[in-house]
């Protein structure tokens, strides 16, 4: 079945033709109106058989795909929390008609409703080469009321980025074996002034962000910099707002998000396993060592768990 619509909210109505506990796929032949459309996803330009992404966020059902999203409790008291890191900038009285300006990074707190975050689905989305046509497959479902939520975000997860979708009915043969190459990394190239050019990176992520949070987030890369990592990797299409250090000495990988009010996880994984992981496994299933949340004595709680890493070793 076809589903032409920008979102469907009852799925019963467009799996009914599936046999009870029947596997199938939500997927979406392209065609020259849908290819232009790859880039914006996060496709590589052009993809190749096989290429798996978590995609970008380009709309709501993308964005909780990618990120999760928050369910506040209206209905509970307020209770105070951290917000988000500013830049601080004052004048102060030097004397003799003489001022002196300062600088320093500051919490913000503020009394917010309490809130539950609701992990991201972190729906992958495949690249498919079969008999001459392309799609763009989510991952195999199976028809049972347990799976209806499952089957509702995939479904719109598509409809979101192409208006349409269709459920493959098949024993889905002609989509197995496909060799899943995972894009949600890239190495920053290895050489002098790795730090110019992670902010060269930067600048261009972040370039409708405010002085003040482009201040905030490089105070915090270069802080994990000084550390001096191996190797940097920058994340790709729903990975975008992470950068990841690895510090092979201590057999850790730092995953820091450059979104403002996020925090640091560090993990005991190497990095050929840890690039391998979805979105929603790295961050949602606790297999970090530590979480550090950006508030004031984060810098001292990173030096002392890295230095203890580095004792361990």
């Amino acid at each position: 079945m076809v589903i032409r619509k920008k979102h469907i909210r009852n799925v019963s109505t467009y799996i009914a033709g599936i046999a009870l506990g029947s596997e199938f796929r939500p997927a979406i032949e392209i065609t020259d109106h849908h290819k232009k459309k790859l880039a914006r996803i996060g496709f590589a330009d052009p993809p190749r058989h096989g290429d798996t992404i978590l995609p970008n966020a380009v709309g709501p059902v993308s964005r909780y795909n990618a990120n999760g999203k928050w369910e506040v409790h209206r209905d509970q008291p307020k209770e105070q929390r951290y917000v988000r890191t500013v830049r601080w900038r004052w004048k102060q009285w030097a004397g003799r008609g003489n001022f002196e300006e300062h600088e320093d990074f500051r919490d913000i707190y503020r009394d917010c409703y309490p809130r539950t975050q609701r992990p991201s689905p972190g729906i992958e989305l495949t690249y498919v080469e079969q008999d001459g046509n392309t799609y763009v497959v989510a991952p195999a479902l199976r028809n049972l009321p347990s799976n209806h939520d499952d089957i509702g975000h995939s479904i719109n997860l598509l409809l979101e980025f192409f208006g349409e979708c269709e459920l493959v009915k098949t024993d889905l043969s002609r989509f197995a074996d496909i060799k899943v190459n995972r894009l949600n990394w890239k190495l920053l190239p290895p050489g002098e002034y790795p730090w110019q050019r992670l902010r060269s990176h930067l600048k261009g992520v972040l370039k409708r962000s405010s002085e003040n949070t482009q201040a905030v987030i490089f105070d915090r890369q270069e802080t994990i910099m000084s550390f001096e990592p191996d190797e940097q990797f920058i994340g790709s299409a729903g990975f975008s707002d992470y950068i990841a250090y690895v510090f092979k000495a201590r057999g850790v990988v730092v995953l820091e998000s450059i979104r403002k009010g996020n925090a640091i996880y560090v993990f005991g994984l190497d990095w050929e396993r840890f690039s391998k992981l979805s979105k929603s496994e790295i961050i949602n299933a606790d297999l970090h060592l530590a979480r550090l949340v950006h508030a004031k004595g984060w810098k001292a709680r990173l030096a002392q768990l890295m230095d203890h890493r580095l004792a361990a070793e």
